[in-house]
């Protein structure tokens, strides 16, 4: 059986930081898809790396939107308590 090759450090990807943002994410995909554009990264890797942001890009959002639903919870029992 061949040996897989590891991924190695593409060009480029030491200057990303933390993606700790949906934008953040989103401006690493669209790095991924003009890094394959130009040849400077495998599509396999790229793939790979693309299917990791997407699954981090959804637990953001929804950790976001988690953030908001409670925060819409604590004003609307705050206005019940105003009202009693």
């Amino acid at each position: 059986m061949a040996r897989r090759k590891k991924l190695g450090n593409p060009t480029g990807v030491s200057t990303w930081g933390n993606l700790e943002t949906a934008g953040d994410t989103k401006r690493f995909l669209a790095w991924c898809i003009h890094s394959i554009r130009c040849q400077t990264l495998e599509p396999k890797t790229a793939a790979i790396m693309g299917q990791l942001a997407a699954y981090l890009l959804k637990a953001v959002e929804t950790t976001d939107l988690e953030q908001r639903i409670a925060t819409l919870e604590q004003a609307t029992a705050s206005r019940k308590g105003e009202t009693l």
